[in-house]
């Protein structure tokens, strides 16, 4: 593409971020969206369904979602000399859906990043530029705003806690470009996460065989009343017929805060891993629920409560944990200054403490690389079924890789692909406790790691720097 074209997408960039400053004041949080619905479907949620219900709820949704499309610039690099070569614009498209009348749009935010300009097109193929109010990458969500003399269709926000498995769910949108299209399937599952690398930390996706295409992120899917309980975000790479979405109600946690151009979370300030049966098993717990603490960062809120590694929470104010992927959501959105009390389990006894959040620190630079002990320990002892060499720490050892521990055995050496290496075991920790039993020895771990048999989990409580972590690792062969 020729240089002016690049350089006039830059311009229009400028002049919509102007215009977008321009514009008046977003709504109040009550109004940006609307939970009642717009017209009746003439459908009750427990009638049969039917082929006229899905033409009803079509033309209901249709006139309120957009077809979204961008375009970005692309830097070719010349690998031979290490710069720039030249510049192309490319265009994608997506979806979005009006959920005020004035023109805010919801969307994904993968499907506006890095666009230089904005285009959307509504269902009666008016188009108007567009601009990002708001975006949230750890989310996928963005927040998009048009204007114009008349107002806008809007589809409504619905209640995503109370969706069942098995509803009927339709979801619209533009897949590849087609424009818009009507697809209807059902919830296949609920609070799905890690669905492929990189995939956004606080996912708890809606599953649904809904047909969902490469275009159709954004877009709405919405139940038999007519209400979005779903923003269409991912599909499976390797399935066929499973699409996934962000739930609404996380959605209608921070459309205010997108509103407004930035997301404010709270921080509780600790690691969590789930409660399989094999960890219930080796924590003695009545049953697999909850998340267990595996670190808590130091003078954090969670350190300030009183929560220790190994602890399993089963409650985060009123909402009850029931996997670990719950809890950094929860934590997140809490609110900054809010104390929240928490429920939770520790040695078989359940407690209650009551922690104040904190507002979510910045990233920390990384550490320099330190050298690995194994090279000046005098001899170090392979652990049975861990996939680690410890050796004893001496006050020697304390003072050359400069150890916090006063007391442990020192990890020398981790197995490639070994249990303990699984669990983030790493050379210049110090496993100070095993199954809740002080190590003061090697003796002490090769002791308590052989009461357990193959196959099953033996709790450590490994320190690093000033950090105290609880894993887990599987005992093999």
């Amino acid at each position: 593409m020729a240089k002016a074209q690049v350089r006039n997408l830059a311009v229009v960039a400028a002049l919509l971020l102007v215009a977008g400053g321009a514009w008046a004041k977003p709504p109040a949080a009550a109004q940006l969206w609307t939970e009642s619905q717009p017209s009746d479907t003439g459908l009750a949620t427990d009638s049969p369904v039917t082929m006229g219900a899905f033409a009803r709820l079509a033309k209901i949704i249709s006139p309120a979602v957009v077809n979204i499309h961008t375009s970005k610039l692309k830097t070719n690099t010349d690998v031979r000399f290490g710069r720039e070569t030249r510049r192309k614009v490319v265009s994608a498209s997506g979806t979005g859906f009006f959920i005020h009348q004035s023109g805010y749009i919801l969307t994904n935010n993968h499907v506006i990043d890095g666009a230089v300009r904005i285009q959307i097109r509504t269902a009666d193929d008016r188009t108007f530029p567009a601009v990002v109010v708001g975006r949230d990458p750890r989310t996928d969500l963005a927040l998009l705003k048009v204007t114009a003399k008349t107002p806008f269709a809007v589809v409504p926000l619905g209640n995503s806690d109370a969706l069942d498995i098995g509803e009927w769910v339709v979801a619209v949108g533009n897949p590849y470009g087609l424009g818009h299209t009507v697809t209807a399937g059902i919830v296949s599952a609920k609070g799905r996460s890690n669905l492929r690398p990189g995939s956004t930390r606080y996912a708890n996706f809606i599953q649904t065989d809904a047909s969902i295409n490469p275009g159709n992120s954004g877009g709405p899917l919405v139940n038999i009343k007519g209400e979005v309980i779903g923003i269409n975000t991912a599909i499976h790479g390797k399935a066929q017929g499973i699409g996934f979405a962000i739930p609404s109600n996380m959605a209608k946690t921070l459309v205010p805060q997108l509103a407004r151009g930035r997301v404010e979370r709270s921080w509780l300030g600790l690691s969590v891993g789930e409660v399989t049966a094999e960890v219930a098993r080796s924590l003695r717990l009545n049953r697999a629920v909850g998340a267990y603490v595996r670190f808590v960062a130091t003078k954090s809120p969670a350190a300030n409560a009183g929560l220790r590694p190994g602890d399993v929470i089963i409650k985060f104010g009123e909402h009850v944990v029931r996997k670990s992927t719950d809890l950094p959501w929860l934590a997140a959105s809490g609110g900054v200054g809010k104390r929240i009390e928490i429920a939770m389990v520790r040695r078989g006894k359940p407690m209650k403490v009551t922690v104040t959040l904190a507002a979510l620190p910045g990233r920390f630079g990384g550490a320099k690389k330190k050298q690995s002990p194994r090279k000046n320990a005098r001899s170090d002892i392979s652990i049975p079924g861990l996939g680690m060499h410890v050796t004893q720490l001496t006050p020697a050892l304390r003072k050359r890789f400069g150890i916090v521990a006063r007391t442990g055995v020192l990890v020398v050496r981790v197995d490639r692909g070994g249990p303990a290496e699984a669990v983030g075991v790493r050379p210049r920790d110090v496993i100070v406790q095993a199954d809740r039993r002080r190590v003061d020895t090697v003796r002490d771990l090769l002791q308590i790691s052989g009461w357990y048999p193959v196959k099953e989990m033996v709790p450590l409580y490994v320190a690093r720097g000033k950090q105290v972590r609880f894993v887990m690792p599987k005992k093999s062969r």
